[in-house]
């Protein structure tokens, strides 16, 4: 029978515990930024179905109390600002992970300020009404918004060891 000897263990092929830690770091922040990059499609493809079909086709009852005389700001900011920060913050997090992490604290701040101007503009129920439309996808993205914000800084911190904004991020 044929037996395979093992090399003798040296002390330079012991892995210590700063390569450990290492491997194990880098898995989770993979981890982190795939999470935060499947979020940001999630967020850009939403937010862009919903400028291009579903604000334009809304009720006009809806901005009667609002500033627009009709959907096309709205559409513009929802598709544009949320939606081109969402695949901003999807490209850089997958290229360019620290400038990545800013993007998408940015892009969190855009979602949660568009829904707060939106329930300003609109109007807030927890129930159906004819007058206003039900506010639970007002919740949902805000809570989004939170979410992607809350990976975005955990990815910084991932990133450069701290919470502090460092600059230039990359």
């Amino acid at each position: 029978m044929l037996t395979i000897a093992r090399p003798p263990v040296t002390p330079s092929r012991v892995p210590d515990a700063a390569t450990t830690k290492t491997a194990t770091a880098t898995s989770a922040h993979w981890g982190v930024r795939l999470t935060l990059a499947a979020l940001e499609l999630f967020l850009a493809a939403t937010t862009l179905w919903g400028a291009i079909f579903v604000v334009p086709a809304l009720p006009h009852d809806f901005l009667r109390w609002g500033p627009f005389s009709d959907f096309m700001i709205p559409a513009l900011a929802l598709g544009v600002l949320c939606g081109g920060s969402a695949l901003a913050a999807l490209g850089a997090v997958l290229a360019r992970p620290r400038l990545g992490a800013l993007v998408a604290v940015v892009s969190g701040v855009m979602i949660i300020g568009f829904e707060l101007v939106e329930i300003a503009v609109v109007g807030f129920t927890a129930v159906m009404s004819p007058e206003q439309p039900v506010a639970w996808l007002q919740v949902f993205y805000i809570v989004f918004g939170v979410a992607v914000m809350l990976l975005g800084a955990r990815l910084w911190k991932a990133e450069t060891g701290a919470y502090r904004l460092l600059w230039p991020p990359f």
